[in-house]
């Protein structure tokens, strides 16, 4: 009876390592330090290598600008929404700037561009701020840096 229980409480342990291994296995640990795990969670998904998920991170980056921007376009035209999708242009570029930084093997390039684009993301909440007038994409720069931002984190991840 006693040799039963130690084999059933073997099982369990081994179960228990093989779960908690291939969880950790399976990129739990790019998201640790993030400056938004939320944000990072959901571009790195189960992606175990940091190269991947920067390029995950910059092409959802992209592409997320390009709705924002369609969404400013739509917005009754001001001096502040010029801007932003100015600002959103350039952002753009400076994602697809680190994108090739990191294909030319210098991902603190990338992380320079990144930062440079969630700054043009926060020109355009400044632009508004210093208006006195409301963002009405608030939502959507928010979002913007934040993702800027989490590839930016993730682009130090890379090996050289």
């Amino acid at each position: 009876m006693v040799f039963k229980d130690y084999t059933f409480f073997s099982c369990v342990f081994l179960a228990t390592t093989v779960i908690l291994l291939t969880g950790h296995a399976h990129g739990t640990g790019l998201c640790d330090n993030s400056p938004n795990k939320q944000v990072c969670d959901s571009i790195v998904y189960n992606r175990t290598d940091a190269r991947d998920a920067v390029v995950a991170a910059c092409h959802k980056l992209v592409s997320e600008t390009k709705t924002a921007k369609g969404v400013a376009q739509k917005q009754p035209n001001s001096t502040e929404i010029h801007n932003c999708i100015t600002n959103f242009d350039g952002s753009i570029g400076f994602t697809k700037d680190a994108l090739n930084s990191l294909s030319n093997g210098q991902p603190l390039s990338s992380n320079t561009y990144l930062i440079a684009a969630r700054a043009n993301y926060k020109l355009c909440d400044d632009g508004f701020q210093n208006s006195g007038k409301t963002n009405p994409i608030a939502k959507s720069t928010k979002l913007l840096q934040d993702m800027a931002s989490v590839g930016g984190y993730l682009a130090t991840l890379v090996k050289t």
